[in-house]
């Protein structure tokens, strides 16, 4: 199947109302993609707000996002130096009341710390838009409801035999783009505030992220494993 075959599949099979999203990492600038234009706020989930709402594929970077968060999951920038941490929190709880205070913050970045990995390589730019219109993306993101994402995780324990790993916190780049991006594992998250407001999703919808080549491994076996799943517990015709 080529990603025009996988999406329409994704959003056939699943009833979903959002295209499915791809996100590629570039070691290089894509001088044959565009680059986005502007300061995007707050950063990446905004961007990918609008590539759902029929922006064309293109490439992000460090200066064309407010928060960080996206580029720092994709290695396009560095993690945000301890000396500033403090600060960067004042800002963040400026606009929305993230924490009670400091103290709690810093605390949740520890915590955070012990469950992310860090992305090693440095990357130049990170390309967002439809999974059906980037070639080989890393990570693929489908924005269903849970019924729809209990499908998803059925047919990968089917294929693979591994669980997915699913992630509540003050967050969804960390838990959408920089887990599976560095683990090569799935994810799954309901995020947090900015991911759901910007991206525009329901009160129904949750995120789960895979990495493409994992997707691979299971997409032709969803169509089979969606009926068998609707069908659960009624007699096996023989």
């Amino acid at each position: 199947m080529n990603n025009n075959q996988i999406a329409d599949v994704i959003k056939s099979v699943l009833h979903l109302r959002k295209e499915p999203v791809g996100i590629k990492v570039w070691k290089e600038e894509p001088l044959s993609v565009p680059k986005y234009q502007g300061n995007a706020f707050p950063g990446m989930c905004t961007q990918i707000g609008e590539i759902l709402t029929g922006a064309k594929t293109f490439h992000t970077s460090l200066e064309n996002c407010f928060c960080t968060g996206g580029v720092v999951a994709t290695g396009v920038a560095p993690p945000v130096p301890e000396e500033q941490k403090e600060e960067l929190i004042e800002v963040h709880n400026s606009i929305s009341k993230s924490y009670k205070d400091v103290e709690t913050a810093l605390c949740y970045e520890n915590e955070m710390a012990k469950r992310i990995p860090l992305v090693k390589e440095i990357n130049a730019a990170v390309q967002v838009g439809l999974l059906r219109d980037i070639d080989e993306p890393d990570l693929a993101l489908i924005f269903c409801t849970p019924g729809a994402a209990d499908i998803l995780n059925r047919t990968y324990c089917y294929a693979t035999g591994e669980p997915v790993q699913g992630f509540g916190g003050n967050g969804g780049c960390p838990f959408l783009l920089q887990y599976p991006y560095v683990t090569k594992k799935p994810s799954f998250s309901y995020s947090d505030v900015a991911w759901r407001k910007y991206i525009g999703l329901s009160d129904e919808e949750l995120t789960m992220s895979f990495p493409y080549q994992r997707l691979l491994l299971f997409i032709d076996d969803l169509p089979s494993i969606a009926e068998a799943y609707r069908r659960y517990g009624e007699p096996v015709e023989e």
